[in-house]
């Protein structure tokens, strides 16, 4: 095999490695993303904690009215309980009754709406564990997915570097810097293949002699424009 044929072996194995190691990165990025979870978790937080203040609320607004209806009780006991005979003093109480009573009336209706944002809060609660159990769930079955390409990728790295290593004693120390090089100024493709008398790399038309040399001399030829080895195929 020439030195042109094994550089572009090397080419192809070195093309799918960057190919296979940039589906790598993505992939572990996908598997490091909680990002759903968050944000759901977020969502059932403030639920939660929404849930627990309207709960509150109507927990004080049962006990205003529990303690309105004992005052109540208590002042039209000592209205009827014939203790009092002072005109005056059963005219009062007889006030304070029914301002009482009119307070309570008022808070029921508060209780009332009360129980209504709890009710409110509680659906919102349990659609919000649903979600974040639903985000959580999804995110399990994507991650065993993604792990399992992770592994086929994994494998297929360590099949390539192992071909990798077979062909670099191959080429020349010389060509090889150069190939390095080329690499790294060249967005990772050192090596282009003559397509249709043209650099398939740069798309720069060849003139006939430049492709006759790569065909012919056994020497490495490289494209007049962009530099790359040129690969005769």
């Amino acid at each position: 095999m020439s030195q042109i044929s094994n550089l572009y072996r090397l080419q192809q194995i070195d093309s799918q490695l960057d190919a296979i190691n940039s589906k790598l990165i993505n992939t572990e990025t996908v598997l490091l993303d909680n990002s759903s979870i968050v944000i759901a978790q977020q969502i059932f937080t403030e639920a939660e904690e929404l849930h627990k203040l309207s709960s509150k609320k109507l927990r004080d607004a049962e006990n205003k009215s529990f303690d309105t209806r004992i005052k109540i009780e208590l002042a039209e006991a000592s209205l009827y309980g014939g203790k009092i005979h002072n005109p005056k003093e059963l005219q009062e109480i007889q006030n304070e009754v029914a301002a009482l009573k009119r307070l309570l009336t008022t808070l029921d209706d508060k209780q009332l709406d009360t129980m209504m944002e709890v009710e409110e809060a509680e659906a919102i609660l349990i659609k919000s564990k649903e979600g974040l159990i639903e985000s959580q769930t999804k995110q399990i079955e994507s991650n065993a997915v993604l792990n399992g390409e992770k592994t086929k990728l994994l494998g297929e790295i360590d099949r390539l570097e192992s071909e990798r290593k077979a062909t670099m004693p191959t080429i020349l120390v010389s060509d090889l810097g150069m190939y390095e090089q080329l690499r790294k100024s060249r967005n990772g493709v050192a090596v282009a293949k003559i397509n249709s008398r043209a650099c398939n790399a740069c798309g720069t038309t060849l003139t006939a002699a430049v492709i006759q040399a790569t065909q012919s001399t056994g020497q490495i030829i490289r494209c007049p424009n962009c530099g790359r080895f040129l690969y005769p195929g």
